[in-house]
């Protein structure tokens, strides 16, 4: 047996009661079998070291912080939200540095797992390089220059940041990990010790910690921007996973909104009544903002396009008040705005569809007046 802690702190590792698991697992075993190859329940140190990893469940320190992060960026006007759940299990970090050799993404203060936001930012950018390989100008404007070499390399609109693991509100001792193995069946040939693999070879099982649930992605960035790389970032982990062994089914996740729905209702009672009522009134706003953006850009369609809608749409949509509302606007949009040959084409348009103008019923004196300052007459 090799000890691998200092006998003046072993106490202080089996008497804590707060348990950080990241800590533990990269100093918490205490001492290890001299059998390299050993890998039984009983007499493997590691596997049994990483069975007490496993059952322990997101502290309440956790749940605190993650509820202050998820607080802090529920704000439609900086930040993108998304719960994305794990269609089966998730390996991130096997090569990080520790005794055991085995390695997991987990956040240093708490001990949880988390997936950095370079990854997310990567996984995000490689599936929008190979399905959006003619918009390579928009999408360094979104992730940035991708060579660090270049002379004139810009940071991008966008930021990812690091996903946190989620403790489910609803579930009251929510685990992150799961013990998994990967099985080495020519470890001498792989090592270059062997000129070939032989089905003589013993297979050499190798425990490791596995992730399990959700997580939360965030976004930040103007609210156009991110609203698109949402999008990409979600097609990416649906369609390309994150992580290790991805081949093997590992790292795939799909949009979980009945998750993100219980953390928004749990969030919103969390919330101060004045940060509730400011947040509801700058959605009313965006929304109004929103409204109003799509009526101006309706309103500037080309000569054409309006002209075509006018063609399909009148007749029917006629006693529509905001139809015909929409249709007087476009009228004075042309008189202002468009060159005579439109204008004409625009009044040939309407009276052919039996224009009536304003909220005037039908009226020919009106009407022809209407069509002759159209026409420039």
């Amino acid at each position: 047996m090799t000890v691998l802690v200092r006998n003046k702190i072993q106490s202080a590792f089996c008497q804590t009661d707060s348990v950080n698991p990241s800590l533990l697992l990269q100093k918490g075993m205490l001492d290890a079998n001299k059998e390299k190859n050993s890998d039984g329940k009983l007499d493997n140190k590691k596997t049994g070291h990483l069975e007490k990893i496993v059952k322990l469940p997101a502290t309440q320190e956790y749940k605190n912080a993650f509820n202050r992060w998820f607080d802090l960026t529920n704000d439609a006007s900086r930040f993108k939200q998304s719960a994305m759940m794990l269609e089966n299990r998730l390996l991130i970090g096997l090569t990080g540095q520790g005794a055991l050799e085995t390695g997991c993404s987990l956040n240093r203060n708490y001990g949880m797992p988390y997936i950095p936001g370079s990854s997310v930012k990567g996984i995000a950018r490689a599936w929008a390089n190979q399905h959006l390989a003619g918009h390579s100008d928009e999408l360094e404007q979104l992730f940035g220059t991708a060579d660090n070499e270049q002379l004139h390399r810009v940071s991008g609109l966008v930021t990812f940041h690091d996903a946190w693991w989620v403790p489910d509100p609803k579930k009251k001792e929510h685990k992150p990990f799961v013990l998994d193995v990967v099985t080495t069946h020519h470890q001498a040939y792989y090592n270059g010790k062997q000129q070939q693999p032989s089905d003589k070879d013993s297979p050499i099982p190798n425990h490791l910690l596995a992730v399990q649930g959700s997580f939360l992605f965030v976004i930040e960035g103007e609210p156009a921007a991110i609203e698109l790389c949402q999008t990409l970032l979600e097609k990416a982990l649906v369609d390309n996973g994150i992580g290790a062994k991805t081949t093997a089914g590992y790292g795939y996740m799909k949009v979980d909104l009945a998750l993100m729905q219980r953390l928004l209702d749990e969030s919103e009672k969390r919330l101060p009544q004045e940060v509730r009522e400011q947040r509801q009134a700058e959605a009313l706003r965006r929304k109004e903002q929103k409204r109003e953006d799509a009526a101006k850009a309706e309103l500037e369609m080309p000569p054409s396009h309006v002209i075509s809608v006018i063609n399909e749409k009148y007749q029917a949509q006629r006693d529509n008040q905001n139809f015909r509302d929409k249709v007087e606007a476009w009228i004075d949009r042309a008189i202002e705005a468009w060159n005579i040959d439109n204008r004409k084409s625009l009044a040939s348009c309407l009276k052919e569809a039996g224009y009536i103008p304003g909220k005037k019923k039908k009226n020919y004196q009106i009407s022809k007046d209407r069509l002759q300052q159209l026409k420039g007459e």
